[in-house]
């Protein structure tokens, strides 16, 4: 059966790399259907919304959806598909490509999965004034005996973790952890927070994720403090498989280990679990070289590929990764950001010729 995928480019460089990403795809000659609704910063100025209800419901429709970047307009759409649709899962592959450039003398075998918990945490942000906290809840004192008078005026953030949110990410993870060690991999999840000092509530993600692995033979369990994490993907990036930890946690960890591989350019990632899963690239709108043809489309099409093995379609989704591989390790094709001076549909094409 043709798969039905939509396209939505969004904001500042988002077009840029969808457009070549979804070039590649049809030139693949896959079978799917790629549509290509209104949205983003043409939507809003021909349409007077960033994302019709039209646009919706087709996302509502599809088999996958494809997301180019947020910043501003499309920040509805971003909203729409993460929490609307409870898309909790945000898996971050962290693989170096030879011929990628990267700060570390030695990336060679880098190659983990991050699973941020996308859905909780300190995120969408429940924040307000401390007066008003300490005025219904005049009671709460903190764990040196302190009311939330005490802290006069300013603002509040709440931080959930919850039970359920954590026992579906924790069984997301062992089960790609179980994956992967049967592909050749180490079979080991390694479990970040700061239950050194949020006791309560990372150590509730800490003892769920913990009790999960127990529960399955073969796969190994470890935890460091998030603090000490960023200093161990530098110092030792190959002894990590895969990883889970919670929501703002991941967000600054995958965007440092992204850059030990060479870069926001060539990160990708998928967010599912949901009523529709979607894959998008974690560099953003851009908007400084937004219109200028130089962004690097990697992550994008990484993305692309990402949704392909999500489809099951393992064989093309290997052949589209291989060729991206091709094209690094050659090094005539690259983008600035990588050291080169291809443009975005020059590196496209070369991908495409790879194929």
């Amino acid at each position: 059966m043709t798969k039905k995928i939509v396209a939505l480019g969004g904001d500042g460089v988002g077009p840029e790399v969808m457009e070549v990403a979804c070039e590649i795809l049809e030139k693949m000659r896959l079978g799917l259907e790629i549509l290509k609704p209104p949205c983003g910063e043409e939507a809003l100025k021909t349409r007077g919304n960033a994302f019709p209800d039209e646009t919706k419901k087709i996302c509502d429709q599809s088999d996958a959806i494809l997301f180019g970047a947020t910043g501003g307009p499309s920040s509805g759409i971003l909203a729409y598909l993460r929490w609307i649709m409870d898309n909790y899962i945000n898996l971050r592959p962290v693989k170096y490509y030879p011929g990628a450039y990267s700060p570390l003398k030695n990336p060679q075998g880098i190659d983990f999965m991050l699973i941020r918990e996308n859905s909780e945490g300190l995120y969408p942000g429940r924040e307000g004034d401390i007066s008003w906290l300490a005025q219904r809840i005049p009671e709460y004192k903190d764990r040196f005996g302190r009311t939330l008078d005490f802290y006069g005026e300013g603002k509040f953030a709440i931080r959930l973790i919850t039970e359920k949110g954590t026992k579906r990410i924790a069984k997301y993870a062992v089960q790609l952890a179980q994956k992967r060690k049967s592909q050749g991999f180490a079979g080991k999840v390694t479990c970040l927070t700061k239950a050194n000092v949020l006791p309560q509530s990372c150590g509730l993600f800490r003892q769920i994720v913990e009790d999960e692995v127990k529960k399955a033979p073969g796969i190994v369990y470890e935890h460091f403090h998030a603090d000490d994490a960023a200093r161990r993907f530098i110092r030792f990036p190959r002894e990590f498989d895969v990883i889970v930890t919670t929501n703002m946690f991941g967000d600054i960890l995958a965007d440092e280990a992204g850059e030990a591989i060479g870069g926001l350019g060539i990160s990708p990632s998928a967010c599912m679990g949901g009523r529709k899963s979607y894959f998008e690239p974690v560099h953003g709108s851009a908007p400084d070289i937004a219109g200028k043809g130089i962004v690097n489309p990697t992550a994008m099409i990484l993305s692309a590929k990402m949704m392909l093995d999500y489809l099951r379609m393992s064989q093309e989704a290997r052949a589209l990764e291989k060729a991206v591989a091709e094209v690094y390790q050659e090094g005539k094709h690259l983008t600035a950001d990588q050291g080169g001076k291809a443009s975005t549909k020059e590196f496209a094409a070369a991908v495409l010729q790879k194929i």
